[in-house]
């Protein structure tokens, strides 16, 4: 039988103490969801079920991406799983409902931190990926699969991509490891990696990475930590431009597209974003079209999605997840970054939507975005789609 637990505010005593004398109507009952809860949702957690806790019929508040038709164009998703699927059997329902959504029209979902030490990939997105019509391909044809008690992480990139049906692999184009990689990183493969996609007899140039973070992220208070991440994003145009130079007489690229995490903020509102910066101190600016840019190429944004959106919302020191990182303003940097016809060779973009794909817990009263209970990582991911224009 469950416990009903409700949270002790101001009148609500004597309310407890006449359900206690009326018997136990309400065992087994949920609470109703209300402005409390829905700017608590550690309180509703504690309340009802995991089934129910995600319930858009009960957790009024609780939304998830929304789906879409990706005809005509291209789209990819990034997203830094951060190792913390396992708190949750079976890839986890919040993350299961966002998945569902976004890979209705995704193309290509990039993962980052991707280490099967604690099984993420053989017991989480693997299996549910590949249900959903996606294979699976990693720089070395094998994910990391330290055991506990071995060297975790050490020489693997963590970089995973899934394709879906539809959208064929025409050819992966290997892997740089780079040679900048200080402070956490030290023991991790850092580095760059692609591939050539086909649709609709298109070719998509598709490259992920996950930058170094180093002692703090990019122009946050470390010098050495900015250092290698220029140095990062100097390698990976460098790896990015030749590649495409060796491919595009047989594959011409319709448009190409460097996505993962920067750990370097991107923000569509300012010009000159910490993301922007980094582009400019590595001399890539030229090469690539950040969010700043997509805006002001009139790009649409999700339902869920704000001109301002980072990835880093604003969370409670009081509704933290079973993971203990979400807390206080969390952000995992990742976003897809659109190549420049003029330095590709691509073709233009006529159309282009983003938005932040996670699911979203919004109060009831003020709509404000918090970090849900049962979130996994302090990480969320970004979707791009592009229509070329050729």
């Amino acid at each position: 039988m469950k416990v009903l637990k409700l949270p002790l505010r101001q009148g609500l005593i004597p309310a407890v103490l006449g359900m206690m004398l009326a018997g136990p109507a309400l065992a087994g009952s949920d609470p109703t969801f209300d402005t409390y809860y829905s700017n608590h949702p550690k309180a509703w957690f504690d309340e009802v079920s995991e089934s129910d806790y995600f319930n858009t019929s009960l957790t009024r508040s609780w939304k998830v991406n929304e789906s879409c038709n990706d005809s005509g164009s291209f789209s990819v998703a990034s997203y830094n799983i951060f190792h913390n699927v396992p708190f949750v059997s079976d890839f986890g329902d919040e993350m299961e409902q966002s998945l569902g959504e976004v890979v209705k029209c995704a193309d290509v979902v990039m993962f980052q931190e991707a280490w099967d030490y604690d099984d993420i990939i053989e017991d989480g997105p693997k299996a549910d990926m590949a249900a959903r019509g996606y294979s699976m391909m990693t720089p070395t044809g094998y994910y990391c699969d330290d055991p506990l008690d071995g060297a975790i992480e050490n020489d693997c990139s963590g970089l995973v991509m899934f394709y879906k049906s539809g959208t064929t692999l025409v050819k992966q184009l290997g892997f740089q490891a780079f040679t900048d990689v200080n402070g956490f990183d030290v023991h991790k493969e850092k580095g760059v990696w692609g591939a050539i996609f086909a649709k609709e007899g298109r070719y998509y140039y598709v490259f992920d990475t996950h930058l170094t973070y180093g002692e703090n992220s990019h122009l946050d208070g470390d010098a050495t930590s900015d250092s290698s991440r220029i140095s990062n994003t100097k390698q990976s145009l460098t790896f990015i431009r030749n590649a495409v130079t060796a491919n595009k007489a047989s594959y011409p690229p319709a448009l190409v597209l460097f996505g993962g995490d920067f750990n370097a903020d991107f923000d569509s509102i300012p010009s000159n974003s910490k993301g922007y910066q980094l582009l400019v101190q590595a001399g890539a600016s030229s090469a690539f079209y950040d969010s700043y840019d997509f805006r002001m190429m009139g790009a649409s944004m999700g339902s869920l999605e704000s001109s301002g959106f980072k990835s880093n919302w604003p969370g409670s020191t009081v509704d933290t997840g079973p993971n203990g990182m979400a807390t206080g303003m969390k952000g995992d940097f990742d976003t897809v970054l659109v190549g420049k016809p003029s330095y590709f060779g691509t073709c233009s973009a006529t159309s282009i939507s983003y938005s932040g794909w996670a699911p979203a817990w919004q109060t009831l009263d003020t709509q404000s975005r918090l970090w849900p209970y049962y979130t996994h990582s302090d990480h969320y991911g970004r979707w791009l789609r592009v229509k070329p224009g050729c």
